[in-house]
């Protein structure tokens, strides 16, 4: 509603403004003399533009007080001081803070590094001899190894048993989860997984 008021308040003012400026423009259009309507023109024009201030052309007077060039010869003395300052020392503080933290993380960094390495090295295939394989519940089997470890079948196993005691195995991780038992010197391979 206060909207719609002050566009109605507005557009009124706006429009008398305009017809008050229309009576004094169709005076200049009713004059027949190029030369004096030109003039009647440029005096209804000039009234109604705003006034503006004619400043006079810059002087060096002028320039001069508002710039002073700088003087000739500018002498830079250093600070003499014989301690350092207190900025320095605690920047000298926090230098030695920052190289001690970062030694510590290098020395994780490392130690992250023999374990990742130790991992590796327990996830390559491990080759042993079956000491003893043992029937499970549900069909599985449990293999054991020459080294204590005991490996169980994932697959189910209904008929004969793949593998036998002492044959040599290796045991490698599977592409994407879990082992792979093999028999050496056969075509005999089962998924595995550890139980101990």
């Amino acid at each position: 509603m206060k909207l719609q008021t002050i566009f109605c308040l507005g557009t009124l003012i706006l429009s008398s403004f305009s017809f008050s400026n229309q009576k004094s423009i169709e005076e200049c259009a009713k004059i027949e003399d190029p030369n004096l309507r030109l003039k009647c023109y440029d005096s209804f024009l000039l009234s109604s533009a705003p006034n503006e201030k004619k400043d006079s052309a810059p002087s060096m007077e002028k320039a001069e007080n508002f710039y002073k060039p700088p003087p000739n010869k500018i002498i830079i003395e250093p600070i003499k001081s014989t301690s350092p300052s207190v900025e320095l020392k605690e920047a000298q503080i926090k230098i030695q803070k920052t190289e001690e933290e970062l030694k510590k993380v290098k020395s994780e960094l490392k130690k992250a590094q023999k374990k990742e390495k130790q991992l590796r090295e327990a996830e390559k295939d491990v080759i042993g001899t079956i000491v003893n394989v043992k029937k499970v519940g549900n069909y599985k089997i449990d293999i054991i190894l020459d080294n204590g470890q005991v490996w169980r079948s994932v697959e189910s196993i209904y008929k004969r048993l793949p593998v036998k005691k002492s044959q040599k195995v290796t045991i490698s991780k599977a592409v994407f989860s879990g082992h792979i038992l093999k028999v050496s010197g056969k075509k005999v391979a089962m998924r595995v997984r550890k139980i101990r």
